[in-house]
């Protein structure tokens, strides 16, 4: 499979996350702790059946930290605004890439070029809140930390394989929580669902791809996950989506489009 497909796939089936996080309707805290310690739960299962060794190191200790704190930051953005809000901030993290890449090596113009469709496709697609509260400070710091974890998958997939960042991601995340995680009652069918279709499955998917294609080029494509929350809200929550919304859908996924070779 091909880095672009790969990331784009991870993508889709992460923009079902919103879902989930209001199906549920728990706190943060107990949200992303459920999610990880089910997706751990599942990864586990699949290195068993496929007799991979788990690897530890400092690299994948500090990506397992930076993800986890962009999964609370984006659960908890998603609890204090909008889906569609919590995704904007979160998907600022294309540009600060593509910063990092302009500081640090070559950048095709076509990628710059794509990128800024996507933003503005991005801009108008969601509706930014116009006062800053608690989840507009978590979204926006979601967004820097995860241009971080982008950065660091592209580097790590070339020494580790996807199942093995997954694995470590997941479970260092757990240990993170544990502690601090108080039950919650909640659908078993939706925890099984959280852990499994937003989290598992994609994330193996983004570190294997993010291995796989430029830096700047993997977080244009994941531009796609807001597109499909936005679908989901449509089918899930009767979310209807104006014109300019559609407008901005459709450029987003011309951006996508434009990244591949």
């Amino acid at each position: 499979m091909k880095g672009e497909t790969s990331v784009l796939i991870s993508a889709v089936l992460m923009g079902t996350l919103p879902y989930f996080v209001k199906s549920l309707q728990l706190s943060p805290l107990t949200t992303t702790f459920y999610r990880l310690s089910v997706g751990l739960v599942f990864l586990s299962i699949f290195m068993l059946i496929f007799r991979q060794k788990p690897r530890v190191g400092r690299d994948l200790l500090i990506l397992g930290v930076a993800n986890t704190s962009v999964i609370f930051l984006y659960i908890t953005a998603i609890t204090h605004l909008s889906a569609a809000t919590a995704a904007l901030l979160l998907y600022m993290a294309p540009v600060y890439v593509l910063i990092y890449a302009i500081l640090t090596g070559d950048v095709r113009i076509r990628s710059v070029f794509s990128l800024l469709i996507g933003i503005l496709g991005l801009y108008l697609l969601l509706s930014p809140e116009k006062e800053i509260n608690v989840g507009i400070l978590a979204g926006l710091a979601s967004g820097v930390i995860y241009a971080v974890v982008f950065i660091m998958l592209n580097r790590l997939g070339k020494k580790y394989t996807p199942v093995q960042i997954t694995f470590s991601n997941l479970l260092i995340g757990t240990l993170i929580l544990l502690p601090f995680f108080r039950y919650e009652n909640a659908n078993l069918l939706h925890i099984l669902g959280l852990g499994l279709i937003p989290t598992a499955i994609p994330f193996i998917l983004l570190s294997y791809g993010m291995g796989r294609v430029k830096v700047e080029k993997g977080p244009i494509i994941a531009l796609s996950e807001p597109v499909t929350a936005g679908i989901v809200g449509y089918v899930a929550f009767n979310e209807i989506l104006t014109g300019i919304q559609m407008i901005g859908a459709v450029m987003i996924l011309v951006s996508v489009v434009l990244s591949f070779d």
